[in-house]
């Protein structure tokens, strides 16, 4: 009890740290001196355009056209007078950040001349607020993902509008990119300095005059690049939407060096294969990303536009080996599968799992939650949020160990095999292993989960969970040994196990990023299986497309 106030004043000590610098910037930055260091040439226009891939929703375009927005949890609406919106959304919220990133440029594009006009209006509140300096705006994350907006969607703020005006807004551009040359390394975690560097080497090569921040930008990514980019072309995070937008933002890179005429790296246009060719892997039948460690089925508009640039044969076709995936595709079947060590990811996924049939998703991951706050992140990070193993609440703490897998293949289908040692904190250890085999047809997926070491008792805590796709339709049978599935595409599939007693319980969904979606999920429980006369565990289960039984 006596470290409790310790604790309370190291906190504080912290904070008021964090506080102080947080002021010794906010003064530096808006000092004379600092603002002096932000002038240059002032472009008159743009060299390059980058291409935003990402698929326009007119829907949002028109809800902020008249003065309502909301993101995750966060609402607002200023009733039709934009210029005040800026002043509504709470700051640090995901609101906030939607709009600071000029995101919002993509879907008013979409409305064409129509556009335009809230544009304009959402940008000169902008720059009446925040054109010189702000603690608020201009973090180095938000000013490179605005500047990428910018460049992207000039146009539509700058075409037919008075040499005064254009002025304007290019010279603010360029003053952010000076900005970002000198701030780009404050950015709070590895993939937003990654992203970052990205961002000012591309908003760099297109402002004429910013060549030289684009340099720092180029030297930073590469730095960034050694760290957190793997062998086989992964991001360290193992997220299959950061690895897309990681794979887009090289390749826009790429394209704005060759557009200015300079000669590319030796190690960008290698980086730019690998990486598009890794965000390639997670390419489901739907045209979709699989949902796994924090990802969403992303836009499969942006994928596209990755694949067409990528070179598939310098990436992995069927497995990650670096970053710990396996894929098993048959016919119609797709089965990809996480074999990573969790022990020190935010989420515990590993052994999780994700199944299609041709276009539709059948087993899935519940997604993530950090666009609806920091509850919904932390709960979805779980072993119950994946289609794995998992425990009740009651189950002893365990430690998760190594980890092996290995693959076969033959004519009758393709095996893979996935085992991690568990320790208790008494000591006692166990082997869970993970069979799972595809047919040559696609059409049948069986599975076998074998834990040996464990106590009678100790089993009773062991669970499998099956989270299912919204858009899936499940039924218990009456001996509730097996569940029927009914697939948006009208195919029809059955999941039976050895388990007496099969739960068809709730779940929810995450993975499109939107608001949470209720789905299901079938859970096989030890507690259901007669007490085991020996320390090993198996339960069985096969997901079969009725008609091939």
């Amino acid at each position: 009890m006596a470290e409790h106030p310790k604790k309370a004043q190291r906190a504080n000590a912290r904070k008021g740290s964090r506080d102080m610098l947080s002021r010794v910037r906010k003064a530096w930055g808006e000092s004379p001196f600092y603002q002096a260091q932000l002038k240059g040439p002032a472009p008159d226009r743009l060299l390059f355009q980058p291409d935003d891939p990402y698929t326009p929703d007119k829907a949002v375009a028109l809800s902020l056209a008249k003065g309502r927005l909301a993101i995750g949890d966060e609402a607002i609406d200023c009733e039709g007078e934009l210029d005040k919106i800026w002043d509504l959304p709470s700051v640090g919220g995901p609101l906030n950040a939607y709009l600071h990133e000029f995101s919002w440029l993509r879907h008013l594009s979409a409305l064409g001349e129509d556009g335009k006009e809230p544009a304009r209006v959402l940008m000169t509140s902008w720059l009446d607020r925040y054109e010189r300096w702000s603690s608020e705006s201009w973090e180095p994350f938000f000013v490179s993902e605005r500047l990428i907006q910018l460049c992207a969607h000039h146009p539509l703020l700058l075409s037919g509008r008075d040499a005064l005006w254009r002025s304007r807004v290019l010279a603010c551009m360029a003053r952010q990119t000076r900005h970002l040359a000198r701030t780009a390394h404050r950015s709070m975690n590895g993939f937003d300095r990654l992203m970052t560097a990205l961002g000012l080497g591309i908003a760099g090569y297109s402002l004429p005059g910013c060549e030289g921040p684009a340099e720092r930008g180029l030297a930073m990514a590469r730095r960034e690049l050694r760290i957190q980019l793997r062998p086989d072309g992964g991001h360290v995070s193992r997220n299959p939407s950061r690895q897309l937008k990681l794979a887009l933002r090289l390749q826009a890179l790429l394209k704005a060096i060759e557009a200015r005429g300079f000669q590319p790296p030796g190690f960008l246009r290698h980086m730019v294969q690998r990486a598009s060719a890794m965000a390639t892997f997670f390419r489901c039948p739907d045209g979709r990303l699989a949902v796994f460690n924090g990802g969403y089925e992303d836009d499969s508009r942006a994928l596209i536009s990755v694949q067409t640039n990528a070179e598939t044969d310098l990436g992995p076709v069927d497995f990650a080996r670096h970053s710990g995936y396996h894929k098993l595709s048959s016919a119609r079947g797709l089965l990809i599968v996480d074999t990573a060590d969790d022990g020190n990811l935010g989420h515990k996924s590993a052994g999780s799992m994700h199944f299609s049939s041709g276009r539709a998703r059948i087993i899935t991951n519940c997604g993530n939650g950090t666009h609806r706050g920091a509850v919904w992140r932390r709960a979805l990070e779980q072993r119950d949020a994946h289609s794995a193993l998992a425990f009740t609440e009651d189950f002893p703490a365990f430690q998760f160990k190594e980890i092996s897998h290995r693959r076969g293949e033959d004519v009758a289908g393709q095996l893979l095999e996935f085992e991690r040692k568990l320790q208790s904190q008494q000591g006692t250890e166990a082997v869970y292993l993970r069979r799972l085999f595809l047919s040559a047809n696609g059409a049948n997926l069986r599975g076998e989960d074998v834990i040996d070491g464990l106590s009678a008792d100790e089993y009773q805590g062991v669970l499998w969970r099956f989270h299912l796709h919204p858009e899936v339709r499940a039924s218990l049978a009456r001996d509730k040994k097996s569940v029927i599935l009914l697939l948006p595409t009208k195919e029809g599939w059955r999941f039976k196990s050895n388990c007496p007693d099969l739960l068809l319980d709730k779940s929810v969904y995450c993975g499109c990023g939107g608001a949470p979606t209720a789905s299901e999920q079938i859970v096989i429980r030890a507690s259901a299986y007669p007490k085991p006369d020996t320390t090993v565990f198996r339960a069985k289960w096969a997901l079969q497309r009725l008609d091939t039984m």
